[in-house]
C-alpha cells in the first residue's frame, strides 16, 4: 500500500515562498504597515527597477524575520530591538541602512487614572514580546526607577494589544506607528511616554546570503530608499497620502504617524552601533535573549554607501 504524504498550506507556501525569493534578479523584500513600500512608491523610486521587485506584508516584525530566517526573503523593515531577539534565535542576517525611529509609545486608554511611569507598577501592560515597544517598555521603566518585573507584561499582537486596552483588558500598551496614531485618532487613547525621548533604530535587514548573492540589487535598493527618505521628510502630506492609500487607514492618522516617525537615515556606524549594543545588553539583563551579542556582528552600514 502506497504510504500518503500530506503537506500542509502552510508549507506548501513556505516552500514557494522561498523558491521565489531564491529567483534569479528578483529582489524579495518584507515590509510593515507602510513602511518602506509606501515612502518608494511615493518618491517615485519604484521606477526603472533593474530587477524584479517582490513585496511580502507583515503586522509587525517578527513573522517578517521568522520569513528571512527561513530563507524567504532577502530584504526587510524592522526594528532594533526584535533584530536583536531574532538574531540571538540564530537568524543569520545584518542591519545594512539605518534610519533613526520616534515612533515608539507607552499608550493609556482615554480616562485612564494612568499619568506616570510609576503608576505601571502592578499594572498590565501588552505588547509584543521582544518588539520595539517591549524595549521602550524597559528604557522607560528603568529610567524611573521601576523593576519590570513588578509590571505584568501580556504578550500579544500588536493589533489585539490596542483591541484589548479598548476593552479594558489592559492597562497601557506599549507599541509604534501605526498602532499608536489609529489609537490615539480613534479611541482617544493617551500618550504616556513617547518614544522621541528613547534612541531607537530602524533598520532595513538582509540575510547574509542576499548580501552575497544579491549585493547590487541590494546596494541599489537601499539608495533608492535612502533618496525616498529624504524625500518623505521634505514631503509628509504626500508620504502620508500614500500610507493611507496602501494601509486603507484615515489621512490624519497617517500623517500623525509620518510626524511622529521622523525615520531619517544614519550613516555614522559607531552612533548606530551605540544604540544597538545597549539594546541587546538591556535583552540580556532582562532575560529576553540568553546571552551576550556584539552589535557589530550584526550591523554593517557599508552596503548602503555603495556607489
Amino acid at each position: 500500500m502506497k504510504k500518503m504524504y500530506r503537506l500542509s498550506l502552510m508549507g506548501l507556501m513556505s516552500l514557494v515562498f522561498s523558491a521565489s525569493a531564491l529567483a534569479a534578479g528578483t529582489l524579495s523584500v518584507g515590509d510593515q504597515r507602510g513602511n518602506a513600500r509606501a515612502i518608494l512608491e511615493a518618491a517615485g523610486e519604484l521606477n526603472n527597477l533593474p530587477y524584479t521587485l517582490e513585496w511580502h506584508e507583515f503586522a509587525n516584525a517578527a513573522p517578517l524575520l521568522e520569513a528571512m530566517r527561513a530563507g524567504s526573503l532577502d530584504a526587510g523593515s524592522v526594528g532594533d530591538a526584535p533584530l536583536t531577539f531574532a538574531v540571538a534565535a540564530g537568524l543569520d542576517a545584518k542591519g545594512i541602512l539605518a534610519t533613526q525611529y520616534a515612533g515608539n509609545a507607552i499608550i493609556v486608554r482615554k480616562g485612564s487614572p494612568l499619568h506616570s511611569v510609576k503608576d505601571l507598577v502592578g499594572k498590565r501592560v501588552a505588547t509584543v514580546k521582544g518588539s520595539s515597544g517591549h524595549n521602550l517598555a524597559l528604557q522607560v521603566l528603568t529610567k524611573a526607577g521601576v523593576d519590570p518585573r513588578t509590571v505584568n507584561f501580556v504578550f500579544t499582537t500588536p493589533a489585539e494589544a490596542t483591541l484589548v486596552l479598548d476593552q479594558g483588558g489592559v492597562d497601557a500598551v506599549a507599541t509604534w506607528e501605526p498602532y499608536v496614531s489609529f489609537a490615539t485618532h480613534q479611541s482617544g487613547a493617551r500618550i504616556l511616554v513617547d518614544g522621541k525621548d528613547y534612541p531607537a533604530i530602524s533598520y532595513l535587514v538582509a540575510s547574509n546570503t542576499a548580501i552575497a548573492n544579491k549585493r547590487s540589487e541590494l546596494a541599489d535598493f537601499t539608495q533608492r530608499l535612502t533618496r525616498a527618505r529624504a524625500w518623505g521628510e521634505k514631503h509628509p502630506q504626500a508620504y502620508a497620502a500614500s500610507i493611507s492609500k496602501l494601509l486603507r487607514i484615515p489621512q490624519d492618522v497617517a500623517l500623525a504617524k509620518v510626524q511622529r516617525e521622523i525615520n531619517t537615515v544614519d550613516s555614522n556606524q559607531q552612533q548606530v552601533l551605540a544604540i544597538q549594543q545597549n539594546t541587546a545588553d538591556r535583552y540580556v539583563k532582562n532575560g529576553l535573549i540568553p546571552k551576550p551579542l556584539t552589535a557589530a556582528s550584526f550591523i554593517d552600514l557599508s552596503l548602503s554607501q555603495d556607489q
